[in-house]
């Protein structure tokens, strides 16, 4: 215990001394910036609709965070980057329960003033149907009640503008011409998702990359071409196995703009394919590779962007189609993790009884443990209620259909629309095909610019609709609807000083077949599942703006499920909850 003491006090010297150093000589090779949070939760079970006398009444758990980003500048070309982790967790003293870890590191640079390169911690994007980490589900249309939720676990899981968090080399380059087109860019990629790891006394698996590449021409002013390239693969060598997947992915697409004093126009078409397979390398004898489970598919998308220069109207109209075979690790890999082994963290047994808590809407809004961070070669699981439509984003296998998306804004109102009809390729255990139909609105009613008030007084309404309907014969017709309202009310008190309420709730009713699938991704069951249910969260509390960069909230949330017509048993809890965010 006295040696972790001396080590923490240590480390906090040498940065103190560190920083000191820095302020007092101005070195401009060096500097810091950073993040710090507090977080502390109450959770408490509500037991007047369920009784549960095994599980602790009420429980806390909070945190002291402070991640320090450290920047090296040796030369002006250079960049050394480290991000060091301090965390010391509630009801813990004298540093028995701090944490020091080293949560990323990088070097980036320019290389004769051409090539840049980043090398270590690189968050990287394509485009979305190579590599896009998609937003998680119920996430479209969220109120600022909800924010600091959602900070966390963005922040926590290194989600960053839908990209996806690697270790690896990255470089990109460019070129100018003065004839013919007029820039051409290359960027190129290579990371290792996972490393060789022990499977058993003698056996390790292999270690998994991702290598690519984009190719971007604009040929004039208004024309742009586009190739995407992706492999994500195994290197038998690496390990003991001899089983590795292949699974790479092409990309073109081309781009025109239109433009006038007042509006932008874009279109976009876009087409490609995947392969995806199992490469069994023969360790004896010489023998030849074999592969096995080979598929291909291709995806077509066609969308039109109008948009007027003010941003105050944008629509989108489209046509997309993804074949049943098309796979793509790098962007059709689930930010959710609805494994059966992933249970929630918050109360995970409920109930005399102590059954498994099924996962609720705030489970999917507060825990940042059931989040994934890692790509997977097949298709992972998820939950048709949270979202049946295009649970695999834009590039959902087995999905053609038209959508259309707009967005106004006005100083009284804004608003945004989602919307498609989409249907399957072909059917799954049928020769019947499900359709699908989305309808996403949401309006924001800012009351201090209607009525002329010096404060901040807001209003925000969201309703996402998602149908899935199958018509025919009474054993396998399929008939689902799940419905999400959120009400959100914002009131500034006094300078920066906010009171907030918000209802959310999730309506669920209807069946679906949920597929089960083999090692290799095929699917080798349908299991039905009936669907009736309320999901509800009650927000109150109080939001404090110190500045642009600091903010205090304090809420209290009401949460539960109510389960109709359904064997699983109800429940309700509380949590009272302070967070203080600083980026620093």
């Amino acid at each position: 215990m006295k040696n972790s003491r001396t080590k923490i006090l240590f480390v906090y010297l040498l940065i103190g001394g560190q920083y000191f150093q820095l302020m007092a000589q101005q070195n401009d090779k060096v500097w810091f910036d950073g993040f710090s949070r507090s977080f502390f939760a109450r959770d408490a079970i509500n037991d007047k609709i369920l009784p549960d006398s095994v599980s602790a009444r009420n429980a806390s758990d909070g945190y002291n965070l402070l991640d320090l980003n450290t920047h090296v500048n040796p030369s002006k070309n250079l960049e050394i980057f480290s991000q060091i982790r301090i965390k010391n967790q509630f009801g813990s003293f004298f540093g028995s329960g701090t944490s020091i870890d080293v949560r990323q590191l990088r070097a980036k640079g320019v290389i004769n003033n051409k090539i840049r390169f980043s090398l270590g911690d690189i968050f990287l994007k394509q485009t979305r149907f190579t590599l896009f980490n998609y937003d998680e589900d119920l996430s479209g249309y969220e109120n600022n009640m909800f924010k600091p939720y959602r900070d966390i676990l963005h922040y926590e899981n290194f989600y960053r503008e839908n990209r996806w968090r690697m270790q690896g080399l990255q470089t990109d380059f460019s070129f100018k011409f003065d004839r013919y087109i007029r820039t051409l860019e290359f960027d190129a990629f290579i990371t290792r998702p996972r490393g060789s790891s022990p499977l058993s006394f003698n056996t390790s698996s292999s270690d998994l990359l991702l290598s690519g590449g984009t190719m971007v021409s604009q040929l004039n002013k208004s024309l742009t071409v586009e190739s995407h390239y992706i492999n994500f693969f195994e290197i038998p060598s690496s390990g003991t196995t001899n089983i590795s997947i292949r699974n790479p992915v092409y990309h073109i697409g081309i781009r025109k703009y239109y433009t006038n004093k007042k509006s932008i126009f874009e279109s976009k078409i876009e087409t490609g394919f995947s392969e995806r397979y199992w490469l069994h390398s023969e360790r004896e004898n010489n023998a030849a590779d074999s592969i096995s489970n080979f598929t291909q598919g291709m995806f077509l998308e066609f969308k039109n962007d109008f948009m007027r220069k003010d941003s105050s109207l944008e629509v989108t109209f489209g046509y997309r189609y993804v074949d049943p075979n098309f796979r793509s690790a790098g962007a059709q890999t689930r930010r959710l993790n609805f494994e059966a082994s992933n249970s929630p963290t918050i109360y995970p047994y409920y109930s005399n009884a102590q059954i498994i808590r099924p996962i609720s809407v705030f489970d999917l809004l507060s825990d940042e443990n059931l989040y994934n961070q890692d790509l997977h070669g097949n298709l992972m699981i998820f939950n048709p209620i949270y979202s049946n439509v295009l649970p695999y984003g834009d590039a959902t296998p087995n999905r053609h259909g038209f959508y259309l998306k707009s967005r106004f804004k006005q100083k009284v109102i804004n608003g945004k629309l989602n919307t498609g009809a989409f249907q399957e390729v072909i059917g799954q255990g049928t020769a019947e095909k499900r359709n699908f139909t989305l309808l996403k609105a949401v309006v924001k009613l800012n009351m201090h610019e209607l009525f002329k008030l010096k404060k901040e007084a807001s209003i925000f309404l969201a309703s996402e609709n998602e149908y899935t309907r199958r018509t025919t014969d009474a054993i396998s017709s399929v008939n689902l609807y799940s419905h999400q309202l959120t009400a959100f009310g914002n009131l500034e008190l006094v300078d920066k000083l906010f009171i907030q309420f918000s209802f959310k709730q999730l309506y669920a009713k209807g069946n679906e077949f949920l597929n089960q699938r083999a090692d290799y991704g095929v699917i080798n069951n349908f299991i039905l599942t009936n669907y009736n249910l309320n999901d509800h969260i009650i927000s109150g509390g109080i939001l404090y703006n110190i500045n642009k960069n600091v903010y205090a909230n304090v809420q209290y949330n009401w949460w539960g499920k109510t389960f109709n017509d359904s064997s699983n048993s109800n429940f309700n809890y509380n949590r009272l909850l302070f967070i203080l965010s600083v980026k620093l």
